[in-house]
Parts: C-alpha cells; structure tokens; sequence
C-alpha cells in the first residue's frame, strides 16, 4: 500500500505514537502518478484513493492514558518530532501530510443519496481525517460534551418527577384531611389544620431536596469543567513548547549543515512545515472545542423549550387528577379548602420547578477557565514563518556582500 493510502485511507498499520495520539501510517513513501493529461496535479498525498476509509462521525473512545511518553513527558530535544531518522522524520511528515496535503471535499465521498450530515458531523468528520493524532484529546472533549448533555437531561427529568411527587403529596393530604385526620383528632378543622400543615412541610421538604440536587449537579459540572481544561491547559503548552522549538531549530541547525547547504534546506523545509501543522493543531483543537460548547449550548437551548412544554403539561394533569377526586361524604366544605390549598401549593412548586434551579452557564465557562489556555492566536504563525524567512534573506544577503568585498 502507497504513502498515499496510508495518508487518505486510513490503513491499519500503527506508527509508534507521537507526543499527543495515535499513528496510523506506514513507511511506504510511493506515491500515486497522477494523471499525464491532468492540468493541476494534486500534490503529495492529496491523490484520491479507491479504498478511502470514512472518518467516524466521533472521536474513538480512549481507554488509555490521554498522552504518550512524547513531548512535556520527556524532554523536548528527545521528541520524534525533531529527531534526525529519516524513518521517524518521514512518519512526521505523513501526519503533516493529512492536513497540508488534502483538500476539503465539497462533496463528502462518504456521503450517500440520502439526508447530508448535518454540518457539525461534517466538520467532526474532516478534523478525525485531517488530525488523527489528537483524537485521544478531541474524545475527552467529545466525552465531556455528551456528560453535560446528559446531566442536564437527568436534571431536568429529575425536577419534573419532583414537582409531579410534590402535587401528588398534596393530593393525597387534601384527602387524608377531612378523613384519616379528623378522626384521628375528632374534628375536622383539626383534621384540615393537620392536613395543611403537612402541605406546608411537604413544600418545604420540595425545596429542600431541590437545592442539594442542584448543588450536586452544579458541583458535577463544575469538576468535569476543570477536569478537562487541565487536560486541554497540558496539551496546549506542549504544542507551544514543540512549536517554540520547532521555530528555533532551523537557526540552530546552521553549524551542522556548514558544509551542505542542501541538507540544511531539506531539514529547514521540514521544521517549517512541522512549525506551521503545530499551529494548525493547535487552531483545530480550539475549533473542535467551540463546536462541541456549541452543540452544549444549543442542546441547553432546546432542552429550555421542552421545560417550558413539560412544566405546565404536568401541572394540568395534576390538577385534573386533583380536581377529579370525589369529596368525601360530609366533610366537602373541608376537603374544598384543602383542595384550594393543594391547587395553590401546586402553582407554586410549578412555578419554582420552572424558574429556579436552572442550568447556570457560568458552571461551564468559569471552570473551563479558557484565559488560561495557550490559544492559536498566541502561537503568531504568521509572524514566526515570515520572520524566519527574514532571516534567512538577511544572511544570504550579508553572504553576497562578505563574498564580493572578499574579491
């Protein structure tokens, strides 16, 4: 099998993993001819290739840890990135190959006849494509995405069970009032009284129990929060160390390469390359993170309107049941009053079911902490290539004029 469908296709042939992933290349550098006729060649490893794999629409789980023993855990100068194997620098270059190398397809080969993906699938897609090496991060970040759906899902089922077991308590006391109560005390203001008193109690037992289910789930997210943005804090310091020496090497590399000015080029070319893909891991990882908050976000948005659906769709059932309940014999006057009471205190839980208790947005954004994330922007790209060049077009200059002064 080619470079090429290694890089495309996706075969399953491990490399020894790198500072933040999987390989999945092999050492093969055979390329696909391109056509003779063909006006634009495509460069290397952007040919198309029958047996394409199809991108997974999510991240593969990770069972393992989240980094190998590359980059931060050791030191830099020992990382494969910049190690002078040719294999190992060929491996590097296959992975820099996924993303410089491919275009985007604007008709998704993986796609059938019928309904397209909805965009952010498609865009998942092309990252795991373009950037399997840091599918172990974007799965924590897909992870922690899908625990925050679901605990807002168990929230909110949660609140509606309570507020439904909250009208039913009253319910049942309204009942018990005139009846169980009043023969219990021999009279049925006494009876009501009771009744009422246990209503009161039932609420604030309601509230009670709200506030420490909200506190713990608050506290749930707020540990994951911080939990990945460690994760995303370590891996993002290590692409800015890799990438702060990726930008000084070719400087550094001057004394080596005095005599071959060829080999210094070639080895210039790679860390240049190897310098702009750091960056582009580093941009691709901050988009994957806002696609996935996005998706949070909406999700909250959506889950929102079926509160707004469920809350009063409850509180009418409970009623209808409550109102549906015959009086009992001779003591209709006071089950009336306990009724009325009952259909207050429903108002009430309903009400608080709905507007208090809310999924705070701050639990994810405060703990996140994303001031403390090394973002792309920082990293300055454009600037750290542009100022090498510059530098290379210094010396070659000052070269010339040493030379023609020297004759």
């Amino acid at each position: 099998m080619s470079h090429d469908d290694h890089t495309l296709g996706r075969a399953a042939l491990p490399d020894p993993p790198l500072d933040g992933g999987h390989g999945g290349h092999g050492e093969d550098a055979r390329l696909h001819a391109p056509a003779p006729d063909a006006p634009n060649p495509p460069p290397r490893g952007a040919a198309d290739v029958e047996n394409r794999v199809a991108p997974p629409a999510t991240p593969p789980r990770r069972t393992g840890p989240l980094r190998s023993p590359d980059g931060i855990l050791n030191p830099i100068q020992d990382s494969e990135y910049f190690s002078d194997d040719p294999e190992a620098t060929e491996r590097v270059s296959a992975h820099i190959d996924e993303y410089f190398n491919q275009p985007l397809d604007i008709f998704p080969f993986w796609e059938t006849d019928g309904k397209p993906d909805r965009f952010h699938v498609l865009f998942a897609r092309q990252i795991e494509e373009r950037f399997p090496i840091d599918s172990d991060l974007r799965s924590h970040i897909y992870a922690y995405g899908r625990r925050v759906f679901d605990a807002l899902r168990i929230h909110v089922a949660v609140k509606r069970l309570t507020q439904a077991l909250a009208m039913a308590g009253f319910g049942v006391l309204a009942t018990l009032g005139p009846t169980w109560f009043s023969r219990w005390t021999g009279t049925d203001a006494a009876g009501a009284g009771i009744a009422a008193a246990a209503m009161l109690v039932t609420l604030a037992l309601y509230w009670g129990v709200q506030q420490i289910l909200f506190i713990q789930y608050r506290f749930r997210l707020e540990n994951d929060s911080y939990q990945l943005s460690r994760e995303i804090v370590q891996r993002t310091r290590e692409l800015q160390n890799l990438f702060t020496t990726g930008r000084a090497m070719p400087d550094q590399a001057e004394t080596k390469y005095q005599q071959d000015g060829r080999s210094w080029g070639l080895r210039a070319m790679y860390l240049t390359r190897l310098t702009m893909w750091l960056g582009a891991r580093m941009e691709y990882l901050e988009k994957y993170v806002q696609m996935e908050l996005w998706r949070v976000r909406r999700e909250r948005y959506w889950m929102r309107w079926l509160a707004r659906i469920l809350t009063p769709l409850v509180f009418l059932v409970g009623v209808a049941i409550l109102a549906a309940q015959p009086a009992p014999a001779g003591h209709e006057a006071a089950y009336r009053g306990l009724q009325a009471l009952a259909l207050v205190l429903s108002v009430v839980v309903s009400l608080a079911s709905y507007f208090f208790w809310q999924t705070p947005t701050s639990a994810v954004q405060d703990k996140l902490g994303i001031e403390n994330w090394v973002r792309y922007a920082s990293l300055d790209v454009d600037n750290a290539v542009a100022d090498q060049v510059r530098r290379d077009k210094e010396r070659l200059v000052e070269y010339r004029a040493l030379t023609r002064g020297g004759r």
